[in-house]
């Protein structure tokens, strides 16, 4: 079942501080400078991306706190039909270019769009963003591959999305990346992972313990 509420307040979210892009859409890569297209995201991966383009904004100032994003009061129908629709545009193109870059074709699921309970919350924490960062990044990275890409509206949204998450984390600390020679990028975004899902979860502020629990999530 879905959640469901009223839309308010809105947040802003981080962008990528790479010097390494590669393919037409000038995307961060993390794998020898070189963009590659695996197997298509997971559902969870298109809903966490849909529910913060739901509520990100480009504001700097972060909202006031208070009640939840979303109430539990219902969602018009007409906005639960347009979150669909675009988690439907990410997911076809994520699949449009994985069966490009693998010369076969592979149909895209119906997606209907499952909130991610936690991005809903009157307060969204660094950790969130960066993850939610670097679940931008790799879904841009296994889409990028096909011609239909560069004129795209998931396109589009991904790169509001990036001004969303730059105004969000303006005075949050970059650093060398710890993975590719040459690049920056927000402190304790490598520290996130790619294919993120509910079972995963977001980690917690940087600790020990949380590092070694993300990780062995990795591994599984």
């Amino acid at each position: 079942m879905r959640g469901s509420g009223r839309l308010g307040d809105r947040w802003a979210l981080t962008a990528p501080l790479s010097t390494t892009y590669c393919c037409a859409c000038q995307i961060h890569t993390r794998v020898g400078g070189t963009c590659h297209a695996r197997t298509p995201v997971p559902q969870d991966v298109i809903d966490l991306l849909v529910t913060t383009i739901l509520i990100s904004s480009t504001d700097v100032a972060p909202p006031s706190a208070g009640a939840s994003i979303l109430a539990v009061d219902a969602v018009p129908a007409d906005v639960l039909a347009d979150l669909d629709h675009l988690g439907q545009q990410l997911w076809d193109e994520n699949y449009a270019s994985v069966s490009f870059a693998h010369r076969c074709r592979l149909s895209t699921p119906r997606y209907e769009w499952r909130p991610v309970a936690e991005i809903l919350a009157h307060h969204i924490e660094v950790e969130q963003v960066l993850q939610i960062e670097r679940s931008r990044l790799y879904l841009q990275e296994v889409s990028c591959h096909h011609s239909a890409w560069d004129g795209s509206e998931s396109r589009r949204q991904l790169q509001r999305l990036e001004d969303s998450v730059a105004a969000r984390l303006v005075f949050h600390p970059i650093a060398p990346s710890p993975g590719e020679a040459g690049a920056i990028e927000y402190l304790g975004l490598s520290c996130a992972v790619d294919e993120w899902t509910r079972e995963v979860g977001f980690r917690t502020p940087l600790t020990v313990a949380s590092l070694t629990k993300l990780l062995e999530a990795g591994d599984r």
